[in-house]
């Protein structure tokens, strides 16, 4: 039982790494003093190289975070025979920590950490993207979730959003950029937060019968 009730805990670390995540966005930003602005600056802004508090961002914002979904990945790996989902998101995890282990350079296009940074957050998104569609039929066969299975694959439009919004801003000018990239960070991780918490309140759930069975 002490068991089942720790691996139910581990759900929770999908609303853990949105939490972190979120809370290092707004809170670094806000200790900035030089206009850093969500409507026009980039996320990756707060972690580049040179700027103010940039290593304990990458570390709040990217790095734990993606370790706190490989560790979700895990949990649900153990529920999928075939495994692509979850391992998929497991990649996804890792590419968001390798997006704050190399922080960009705003002013080398080139540079290694500005190339491997790129690799890391272009990753995380797609390779969750993908995720969705086998992650999605998985929450509503072994877990009962059919509602929230079924809406799954649509957080995809997340992503189509932010690459709409970035085509949109560069061919008129009328829409700022920044807020497109967390349209696309919002869809990210709220179905995180949601699916583990719908995750965790099953487990729980599964202990209380447990219990009452004894």
């Amino acid at each position: 039982m002490k068991a089942l009730n720790s691996h139910g805990r581990l759900w929770l670390a999908g609303p853990a790494a949105a939490g972190l995540f979120f809370l290092s966005l707004i809170g670094f930003a806000a200790v900035r003093s030089d206009g850093y602005s969500h409507a026009t600056k980039a996320v990756s802004e707060l972690g580049a190289i040179g700027a103010p508090f940039a290593m304990a961002f990458n570390i709040a914002g990217f790095i734990l975070p993606g370790i706190l979904i490989i560790i979700f990945a895990s949990r649900l790996m153990r529920k999928d025979e075939s495994s692509r989902g979850p391992l998929l998101l497991a990649m996804s995890g890792v590419c968001l920590a390798l997006a704050g282990l190399a922080p960009t350079n705003m002013l080398v296009s080139e540079a290694l950490t500005t190339i491997l940074h790129a690799v890391g957050a272009i990753g995380s998104g797609l390779c969750w993207v993908f995720a969705l569609f086998w992650i999605g039929p998985l929450l509503s066969e072994r877990f009962g979730l059919q509602t929230w299975g079924s809406l799954t694959p649509w957080f995809s439009l997340f992503l189509v959003a932010n690459i709409g919004w970035q085509v949109s801003f560069r061919m008129t000018g009328l829409v700022m950029p920044g807020w497109g990239q967390r349209i696309a960070f919002l869809g990210y991780f709220l179905w995180f937060a949601v699916t583990g918490l719908l995750l965790w309140l099953r487990a729980r759930n599964e202990l209380a019968h447990a219990s009452d069975d004894i």
